[in-house]
């Protein structure tokens, strides 16, 4: 009998930690963007939109300070694609309890924009740019350990018109 509650308390235990985890990961959220038709040998912009969960914030790029983590874009563009530096936007002033100084965030949603070189010797068809948007989230009180979520685009490469 006593093993039984045992087992039952671990059980409850461990789903409930799973549960904090999975929810501590869900801080940042990639919305999939539609794709984006571009011809060989042309520039376009591609876009990465972020939603921050209620009640957090991520560092801007640039933060407030040199020993905040900002947020970060890494694009891993392939043999295709020509990136140019992200454009980020400028964060929003935020002041944590007990604070004199501002920091600067994100909240809610950030669009980070991402220009691009499409090269001349790219197959036209469907082909995704992947990367990696590394932040670190805070709260009202506390900053968690940074975290990443990876990013995908689609983009259909198309022949130039004649």
């Amino acid at each position: 009998m006593n093993f039984r509650v045992i087992i039952i308390f671990f059980l409850f235990f461990f789903v409930g930690i799973g549960t904090v985890f999975a929810q501590e990961n869900a801080i940042v959220t990639i919305i999939s963007p539609k794709p984006v038709a571009v011809a060989k040998g042309q520039r376009t912009e591609l876009t990465v939109t972020a939603e921050i969960k209620k009640g957090f914030h991520i560092q801007a790029n640039p933060a407030a300070d040199e020993f905040l983590i900002p947020t970060t874009l890494t694009i891993q563009a392939g043999e295709f694609f020509i990136p140019d530096n992200p454009v980020y936007p400028p964060g929003h002033p935020y002041k944590l309890k007990g604070s004199t100084e501002d920091l600067l965030t994100y909240e809610g949603e950030v669009i980070i924009r991402l220009p691009v070189q499409v090269m001349d010797s790219a197959p036209a068809g469907k082909v995704s740019v992947t990367g990696i948007l590394k932040f670190q989230p805070c709260d009202d009180r506390k900053c968690l350990f940074p975290r990443s979520v990876p990013v995908n685009i689609p983009v259909q490469i198309v022949n130039p018109q004649k």
